[in-house]
């Protein structure tokens, strides 16, 4: 019997996906060598799909913990490459050539690499992108943390392995639905709220996570509540810390509390803030008709709605946004709005341009 270790190890983790799995694994089939399945309890065809294209099929009670499940299937794996797909992802087939070459070449061991997770409706020709570490050798010392937004970053860092970016594509299909994105939100929140009550206390990242799930579903003042508490576990400068001001800021604009936006984010701010921060502040502006900032501000806008780059090229854009790829917040057209909002209340309608045709 051969045992030589198989190049490449997909690992991937399900629940009741019989709809999406069998795509997922036969887009990678003749990539891996060896396909992993760790099912945390599906009551419909999903093991037998996966058993049926070829797939090692491994269970594992599900203990509101993906990090715990994706390490069990990267326990099991044998390959020298690790490879991560979630079922309701697949390959395309360019990309599978991709992997296959840069797996290939010599120059590829020891590091990881950022694959670009295109969450897409109509086979992956337009959607929203975001880069995500898919792709990394089998180390022990190499594993996920965290029980929900599982990520294996930290961990490859003390293991001193570099992460290289790549331009190969998944597309990702499982936000097809608001009904689906929710489902999904309901099941991270109950795992969040376990992080933030627990004893010893949560990492600010938990309170900020929980924030994000709230928005989500919609619960706009249980999420600023959850944004303030991440941001006074936290200092000016961190990158958590302003991402918490931008989302809070956020709620806030929802709720129609502009004034204490303008607390939050003054206008002696620098101008290379987050397209999104900049947006907001705009907007506040124009909520509360404050003339004299506002043409600071318009200007600003202008330069935050060509930085989205979305009207450029829509298939290579990226989200902008600091909500994230769950959002979907098409930041170019709030841009737009505001910035012709800003002409009709200083009274220059006439000089409405458009930065992306050559205007401002």
């Amino acid at each position: 019997m051969d045992q030589t270790p198989p190049d490449i190890s997909l690992a991937l983790i399900a629940r009741d996906e019989e709809t999406h799995i069998e795509r997922c694994l036969k887009s990678a089939s003749g990539l891996a060598a060896e396909m992993i399945v760790v099912d945390t309890g599906s009551n419909d065809r999903t093991k037998e799909i996966a058993i049926t294209c070829g797939a090692r099929v491994l269970d594992f009670p599900w203990i509101d913990d993906f990090s715990a499940a994706r390490n069990e299937a990267l326990e099991a794996a044998r390959g020298r490459w690790i490879l991560v797909l979630d079922a309701d992802e697949y390959l395309p087939p360019a990309s599978v050539e991709a992997i296959r070459a840069l797996t290939s070449s010599a120059d590829a061991a020891d590091r990881a690499y950022h694959l670009v997770n295109k969450s897409s409706t109509d086979e992956g020709r337009t959607g929203i992108s975001g880069l995500i570490v898919r792709l990394f050798p089998n180390d022990p010392h190499v594993r996920y943390e965290w029980p929900v937004h599982e990520q294996v970053v930290t961990s490859l860092q003390r293991a001193n392995i570099p992460i290289e970016n790549t331009g190969i594509e998944i597309i990702h299909t499982g936000y097809s639905s608001p009904e689906v994105n929710a489902a999904k939100q309901q099941r991270n929140l109950r795992i969040l709220e376990k992080m933030t009550t627990q004893a010893e206390g949560a990492h600010p990242m938990a309170w900020f996570l929980k924030g994000g799930a709230l928005l989500d579903l919609e619960r706009t003042d249980e999420a600023l509540a959850a944004y303030s508490q991440c941001t006074g576990m936290t200092n000016s400068g961190d990158s958590i810390h302003e991402a918490a001001l931008v989302r809070w800021a956020s709620c806030l604009a929802s709720l129609k509390r502009f004034d204490e936006i303008r607390e939050i984010h003054p206008t002696n701010q620098e101008a290379d803030w987050h397209p999104e921060r900049l947006l907001l502040r705009g907007q506040t502006e124009i909520a509360l008709v404050h003339r004299l900032t506002l043409g600071k501000f318009r200007s600003r806008t202008s330069c935050c709605y060509a930085s989205t780059g979305f009207a450029i090229d829509s298939n290579r854009a990226r989200n902008q946004s600091i909500r994230g790829l769950g959002s979907r917040r098409n930041l170019t057209n709030s841009c737009t709005k505001s910035e012709t909002l800003c002409f009709v209340i200083l009274g220059r309608v006439q000089d409405r341009c458009d930065p992306l045709h050559g205007g401002c």
